[in-house]
């Protein structure tokens, strides 16, 4: 979810000046197939445009309109879409999908710099780790529904009443358990529903090797909303103009490259360098590192070289190298190739192996 905030919040920088309020939003709560998860968003403004998506358009219609009554009357609130039931009847809407979708409408005003959406830019910006608390029911009059807090994982203990308490020990396991979540609290014997939604900082690649075939990875890595970070040992191919959208450049050496850069904070790593000499002489540098998803260009052969020329240090990282990396989709072109290695990487890192969600069998002539 930390990627597709990245979405709403390069959307929210680069809104009109003059925009005015909107409504954020927000899916607090889901069951049965839904098109997108808790903690997913979407803006609306004043004149029904809307950035982000919460459905395959399911809804979306329908949330323009609630979001007027919001606009008008600045309070905030609540919205149930069930889709399982097969009598369309009850909405009208001509709903395809089997779940529910609970939503939050919150009206986010200009004169308050639209907290907490500037909380959570700030936050992304920053790669700061935290949880946003949103009240979604309330019967205390401090904590009206709508009301939000961005805690920060240093800001715990700074946090004032009304929220301390119980609201910030459960925000503490929110995070740790790194999953939204809506609890009913009793503050001062008032009912309190909460939405507690983790933020995480954005997925982190780096690229080692600056060839041609760099550009369609770092540019589908960046449409998925990753951050992007490039190194190269020679100085020609490290240039701005061919890696616009990277969020760093660096030209270094293999046996200098923790120096220049903060290993841990990076989510995986591909090894495009084209050369079996630089590929070991980095990885043996990397091997020391524990970034959870290390891919290898060429056959698996190419891979069992590599770990080889590292002799002890093998053991350390052998579990975490993927090679040939990428999943199986019969890509050759770059564009191709770039999806297939995103597509591994977003495998490995929620768990999958990867494959068609419908099981059909290849047809020979396919």
């Amino acid at each position: 979810m930390a990627n597709q905030l990245y979405t709403l919040v390069d959307a929210f920088r680069n809104l009109a000046p003059d925009v005015g309020d909107f409504v954020l939003a927000t899916i607090i709560e889901t069951q049965g197939s839904t098109y997108q998860k808790a903690g997913a968003r979407m803006l609306i403004a004043k004149d029904g445009d809307a950035q982000g998506l919460l459905s395959g358009g399911c809804f979306e219609s329908d949330l323009l309109e609630r979001s007027r009554s919001v606009f008008a009357s600045g309070q905030a609130m609540t919205v149930y879409y069930d889709m399982r039931s097969p009598d369309d009847v009850i909405w009208g809407l001509g709903l395809g999908c089997n779940g529910s979708v609970k939503i939050m409408l919150q009206l986010l005003k200009s004169d308050a710099h639209y907290y907490p959406l500037d909380a959570l830019a700030e936050a992304v910006e920053d790669d700061r780790r935290g949880v946003l608390i949103t009240v979604i029911e309330s019967e205390h009059e401090a904590l009206p529904a709508g009301k939000s807090l961005f805690c920060g994982e240093d800001d715990f203990e700074n946090v004032q009443l009304p929220w301390r308490g119980e609201l910030i020990a459960k925000a503490r396991q929110a995070l740790s358990a790194d999953k939204p979540s809506i609890e009913t609290h009793l503050v001062e014997g008032n009912a309190v529903g909460v939405f507690y939604d983790p933020i995480r900082p954005l997925s982190q690649l780096l690229i080692v090797g600056a060839g041609a075939d760099a550009i369609p990875l770092l540019q589908c890595a960046r449409a998925l909303g990753w951050r992007v970070t490039i190194v190269d040992h020679r100085p020609a191919y490290i240039k701005p103009e061919r890696f616009p959208a990277a969020e760093r450049l660096f030209c270094c050496l293999p046996q200098n490259l923790d120096e220049n850069l903060q290993l841990v904070r990076f989510d995986a790593l591909v090894m495009m360098t084209h050369s079996f000499e630089y590929d070991a002489r980095y990885l043996k540098v990397v091997a020391d590192s524990r970034i959870p998803f290390i891919g290898l260009l060429g056959p698996e052969a190419r891979k069992t070289r590599l770990l080889d020329s590292l002799g002890d240090k093998a053991a350390k990282i052998a579990d975490r190298v993927f090679g040939p990396v990428g999943l199986d989709i019969g890509a050759e072109t770059p564009g191709e190739i770039a999806l297939s290695i995103m597509a591994g990487i977003l495998a490995a890192q929620n768990r999958r192996y990867g494959g068609q969600l419908t099981p059909h069998k290849v047809s020979a002539h396919a």
